[in-house]
């Protein structure tokens, strides 16, 4: 009888250690990981147009980590612009002046975002092609942000 009631007494301990433990890890988020877990490249050919002629570019944020993410970013987690450089604005600009709301994206492991952009030049002359993406990430603990940018692209227009 004795060793009855020490079997009900220990399971019913180790069922209440395990619900203790599930409702504590339920909030658990990872924390965010360095710079080196993304990267953002664009894809752009050919760098010498005709007017009139239309292109779409792309820009790829890809994830290098073996964990999926939350990314919390503006309207646009990827910017892809082109302007002529009398008209260029520091993207860290630019982001002060995007929409404000509050997004969420997911990102797989070793999964990818992609942005596109379409240009169909209507005057001649030099631009310059530029990507970037801004998100953040929250953690149990800390919240990180992450800025990525592409080398700017010099397109002419003939």
């Amino acid at each position: 009888m004795k060793n009855k009631k020490v079997f009900k007494s220990t399971s019913l301990l180790l069922a209440i250690i395990l619900m203790m433990f599930s409702f504590s890890s339920c909030g658990f988020k990872p924390e965010p990981p360095d710079e080196k877990a993304f990267s953002l490249v664009m894809d752009y050919t050919p760098v010498t147009l005709e007017v009139g002629d239309k292109i779409t570019y792309r820009a790829i944020l890809k994830n290098a980590e073996h964990e999926a993410y939350t990314l919390e970013h503006a309207s646009d987690i990827i910017h892809i612009y082109v302007v002529k450089p009398e008209n260029y604005m520091d993207p860290e600009a630019h982001i002060a002046l995007s929409d404000a709301a509050v997004s969420e994206s997911g990102i797989a492991p070793h999964g990818q975002i992609e942005a596109f952009h379409e240009f169909k030049p209507t005057e001649k002359g030099e631009y310059i092609l530029k990507a970037y993406a801004s998100f953040s990430i929250e953690g149990n603990k800390t919240t990180k942000n992450y800025f990525y940018e592409c080398d700017e692209i010099k397109i002419t227009v003939k």
